[in-house]
């Protein structure tokens, strides 16, 4: 098999029609490492930018409580969904999950769109920046139209149906929305810990640093931590073009990379019930305020 028999094979399909199968192939044998960082890590970190999502999030004190479960439920429910489908029956429950325990949340509807966009962006974004070869336009427009349809599937009303109109909504929101907020630091810090946690022989000051080469200025700004310097943000970004480099020679992947096919910290022999993850009710019931 030949590195770019994947893109061959996506580059045959229709991005609407075969959406699913292409996002399927893209995220699970082409980029599942970038994928994780950007589709995951970056997307929620940019969430947490912006106070109107942080502060909810924060008052619930279950992601303080239980980060690792929490990074880890959210990860299975997106790449279940990858895996299956939206219109499987494990894509229909991981779906009906997240509307169940949104449903507890007072969360406005450019909130929703917010993140969708991100999902859909930052995963872009990144493999222009680090990725072993750019997305195809093909790619580009599956991934869009597969993200859309978990959207309207999740009652999120007015979604821009194009990536120009996704990145213009996105830039908007960031200029009104996004700023420093206690919420915004208190979940940067668990993310950090988060971080940290998975490279025990690290320091984490070391582990933020390499954190802060990655994120956007304006993500930087909210969370109310430093730049990082010019030369060390070289660094790391030359040791992510170096992966890429050695990747794209490299043969391809023969068995999928995604999150939910490998075991997790709070699931080693991958024992979850996608109805059951996330909060438990008697979080979710409490009663928070706007």
């Amino acid at each position: 098999m030949g590195r770019y028999d994947n893109l061959r094979k996506i580059e045959q399909l229709d991005p609407v029609k075969d959406r699913s199968e292409i996002v399927k192939i893209m995220v699970s044998y082409e980029f599942p490492w970038d994928f994780q960082r950007s589709y995951i890590e970056l997307a929620f970190v940019r969430a947490f930018a912006s106070p109107r999502i942080a502060g909810l999030v924060a008052k619930r004190g279950y992601t303080k409580a239980h980060t690792q479960k929490r990074y880890d439920d959210n990860s299975i429910l997106m790449f279940e969904i990858i895996k299956h489908g939206y219109d499987s029956e494990q894509g229909r429950a991981c779906i009906e999950r997240m509307n169940y325990i949104h449903s507890h949340f007072p969360i406005n509807n450019q909130d929703f769109i917010y993140g969708i966009a991100t999902f859909i962006l930052e995963p872009i974004y990144w493999n222009d920046r680090f990725g072993w070869r750019r997305m195809s336009e093909n790619e580009r427009i599956a991934w869009l139209n597969f993200c859309l349809e978990i959207g309207k599937r999740m009652k999120i009303e007015n979604l821009p149906d194009s990536l120009e109109g996704m990145d213009r909504f996105k830039q908007e929101y960031e200029d009104k929305y996004i700023y420093k907020s206690p919420a915004t630091k208190e979940l940067y810090e668990l993310f950090v810990n988060l971080i940290s946690s998975w490279f025990p022989l690290v320091p984490k000051k070391l582990v933020e640093l390499v954190f802060r080469c990655i994120i956007d200025e304006r993500s930087r700004k909210a969370f109310e931590i430093a730049a990082p310097p010019p030369a060390v943000k070289s660094f790391v970004e030359c040791c992510l073009h170096a992966r890429a480099w050695v990747l794209s020679y490299l043969p391809p992947r023969t068995r999928s990379g995604l999150f939910v096919d490998r075991p997790s910290r709070s699931y080693p022999v991958n024992d979850y019930d996608v109805t059951k993850l996330g909060p438990p009710d008697e979080n979710l019931k409490k009663k928070i305020s706007a």
